[in-house]
């Protein structure tokens, strides 16, 4: 019985030795076992995602006024979200998620920390849009006219203090430049490490998918 207990013990001393030289097929890694060979495998159309990623454009961005002119103003007072904002809101809850999926599918392991800080900035500087965008969509209820700058508005022009002025400023600051900003860049430098990550040694395609071409139209119609 003290042979075969050291027999034992030598067999799993060598077993720990070998799995200290190189690491056991049975132990998965950080970014899971396969997640190395995987590279190497031509990684297939995404077609839920980027079908999720037109309709959700299409609806909850472009139709955003679309929603804001049919509806009648009856239902959302002026003091309250409006239904452009709802679809504002759905926007910025689906539009990261779904970018966090697409990264989980890269053929290659990606940055995560620049990842996690594009998410972070886009959320941030879509939901500074909402606010903004918000707040100047029922200024033209008010008399504003988009076409001029803040101080040349007359509705603005008549406010008392005058330093009410420079707070329309700063709102229209955070709307159309600091808001736009945070909320384009990143999420183009989330695409745009997303397909550098689909650089991976793979057997070429002699077309794209029926899926993806039927996709291409109205999603680069939406970003034009």
């Amino acid at each position: 019985s003290q042979g075969s207990a050291a027999l034992a013990w030598g067999d799993s001393s060598a077993s720990s030795q070998s799995c200290s030289r190189a690491p056991c097929p049975s132990v998965p890694s950080r970014h899971g076992a396969g997640k190395a060979e995987d590279t190497f495998k031509t990684s297939p159309f995404h077609l839920d995602l980027w079908f999720y990623f037109t309709l959700q454009n299409w609806v909850l961005d472009f139709g955003r006024p679309i929603a804001m002119i049919i509806l009648p103003l009856e239902w959302f007072p002026l003091n309250k979200p409006s239904a452009g904002d709802y679809f504002h809101m759905a926007y910025n809850v689906i539009t990261p998620f779904l970018l966090l999926k697409l990264i989980e599918r890269s053929p290659k392991t990606l940055p995560r920390s620049m990842v996690y800080v594009s998410i972070i900035t886009f959320v941030m500087g879509a939901s500074i849009h909402l606010v903004g965008d918000s707040v100047n969509h029922r200024l033209i209820f008010s008399g504003y006219q988009h076409h001029l700058s803040v101080r040349e508005n007359p509705i603005i022009r008549n406010l008392k203090p005058e330093t009410l002025i420079d707070s329309f400023e700063l709102l229209y600051y955070y709307d159309e430049y600091l808001g736009h900003s945070m909320w384009y860049i990143p999420f183009f430098l989330i695409l745009f490490i997303y397909f550098t990550g689909c650089f991976t040694p793979a057997a070429g395609q002699s077309r794209m998918p029926l899926a993806a071409l039927l996709l291409v139209g109205p999603s680069s119609l939406y970003y034009w």
